[in-house]
């Protein structure tokens, strides 16, 4: 196990003094029991999730090289600034993307300090050059590899729910976050059935999504909800009613393609996103519409181009190869 490993292991297993009271964002992100590098950090993390709108996975992996970046400078007795940084960075030896991440938490969370707090902290990253990553091309399913991934699911408890989150994830191309945030109030109806979904993705921007084809009746064999009723709920069982946590979809997409003899990698909630999206491009839908369908680039709010764009995404999204 290398140093940085053991350190994350620390900090999400550290021991907790009972007579301070724990923030509720460390609930909000999945912590249970943060160490003392992270304990202080709770304001921030509270100003990633819910001013920046990032999601908790997001969090999650700046918080984790933050923590590692605090003990390095401890241990090795420096001050924070870009000599500790290279210092780090001839240490660890990682990979440019990795390193490029570590930068970027680095970065923010001084900005930050500077912007927000209004404290005299200075980027530590200034002068570091950033590494250039090649793009990796994403491992996306083929519709014969969903279909067996689907019927996996069969034997799970919640076999009804995972399949419909399953098939409206491949067929909106929705982050996990945004679809288990959906609420009734969020479906666009159409003589009493939902045809789109209004989605906060990234950045609180809102954008408007046109449902395919396999995402409508993933959402008709659910029942879609109305007014604040979650969209995805456990259906059965003391937990019935209660939205599931991005860490259970993810654990429960594995077992099923494992189930399936399929690579779990290859199966997560966000592999099916690449999915949606590559095989839009594949039957030749334009790059801007697919990136507008991502929520990478935000919807205007005048009329006229809400009227185009709905009608153009709305063409986009019925393209898409179905389940």
């Amino acid at each position: 196990m290398s140093i940085r490993e053991r350190y994350i292991s620390r900090m999400y297993n550290a021991p907790v003094n009972p007579d301070r009271p724990q923030p509720a964002i460390w609930k909000s992100l999945g912590i249970k029991k943060p160490d003392k590098a992270l304990e202080d950090l709770a304001p921030y993390a509270e100003y990633l999730l819910l001013e920046r709108g990032y999601s908790p996975r997001g969090v999650r992996r700046y918080l984790q090289d933050l923590a590692f970046w605090f003990r390095f400078l401890k241990a090795q007795s420096l001050p924070p600034g870009p000599e500790a940084v290279r210092a780090l960075l001839l240490q660890e030896r990682w990979a440019a993307r990795r390193v490029q991440g570590f930068l970027a938490a680095l970065r923010s969370y001084y900005r930050y300090l500077a912007q927000v707090r209004g404290e005299a902290a200075e980027d530590p990253t200034e002068g570091i050059g950033r590494p250039k990553a090649g793009r990796r091309l994403p491992l996306h399913p083929s519709p014969e590899e969903l279909r067996r991934f689907l019927e996996a699911f069969q034997e799970a408890k919640e076999a009804k729910l995972l399949s419909a989150l399953a098939r409206f994830l491949y067929g909106t191309g929705l982050r996990i976050s945004e679809a288990l945030s959906l609420k009734g109030r969020n479906l666009v109806l159409e003589k009493g059935a939902p045809v789109a979904v209004r989605v906060v993705g990234k950045g609180n921007k809102e954008r408007l999504v046109p449902l395919s084809k396999t995402a409508r009746e993933a959402l008709r064999e659910l029942g879609p909800p109305q007014g604040n009723v979650p969209v995805f709920t456990f259906l059965q069982g003391k937990r019935r009613g209660r939205v599931p946590s991005a860490r259970y979809v993810e654990a429960q997409f594995r077992e099923a393609a494992l189930r399936a003899g399929l690579d779990p990698r290859r199966f997560t909630p966000h592999k099916l996103r690449h999915a949606y999206a590559t095989l839009l491009v594949e039957v030749g839908v334009e790059l801007d519409a697919v990136k507008d369908l991502l929520g990478h680039e935000s919807i205007a709010t005048t009329q006229i181009y809400l009227h185009a764009s709905r009608e153009r995404l709305k063409e986009a999204a019925s393209r898409l190869p179905e389940l």
